[in-house]
């Protein structure tokens, strides 16, 4: 990938991959500060960024982790993009095929909660952008499976990680 490219490419993170980067490393963390300079340097350029609906999912959390909700809270001006129109309706077919897949979650469904997963993938569609998701590669009615079959690039959080060149390393 050419660096004319890289500079434009945009990442999109999901619900779980936030969870899991705040679980496992904590912004306090003084080794791990490195990686949230780096996301928060992205959120300036408009580089990194959640849809209002994970904005939603996370301010729903009621675990007892309030770090992510003050983080989103904090970045929201830059960080969290509104789900336009156009993206709602690039989701539809997504929710439509996947709607009998396992892909949504039943207990959602069921309290007519809408669920960020389609929206994610339509919002990356639409924009051409990078997903950033944990959820299992191996499992087709899971994010990145899903994503692949409607041809949106999605990473996990390792993966980006790698690309974007962040090390721990031992003091000398």
């Amino acid at each position: 990938m050419d660096l004319f490219n890289e500079e434009k490419r945009v990442y999109v993170i999901d619900t779980n991959a936030l969870i899991t980067l705040d679980l496992t490393f904590k912004r306090e963390v003084p080794v791990f500060t490195g990686i949230w300079e780096e996301i928060e340097d992205l959120i300036r350029s408009g580089n990194f960024k959640i849809i209002d609906f994970v904005e939603q999912e996370i301010n729903d959390y009621e675990g007892k982790e309030e770090f992510l909700k003050t983080w989103v809270k904090k970045w929201k001006k830059h960080l969290v993009a509104k789900t336009d129109t156009e993206s709602i309706n690039a989701s539809i077919p997504i929710i439509n095929e996947e709607y009998n897949t396992g892909f949504l979650t039943a207990s959602k469904q069921a309290q007519g909660k809408e669920e960020a997963d389609p929206y994610l993938i339509g919002f990356c569609k639409l924009h051409k952008y990078v997903l950033i998701s944990n959820e299992s590669k191996a499992k087709p009615n899971k994010m990145p499976a899903v994503a692949r079959k409607n041809g949106v690039e999605c990473i996990s959080l390792n993966d980006f990680m790698v690309e974007r060149e962040l090390k721990i390393q031992r003091k000398s």
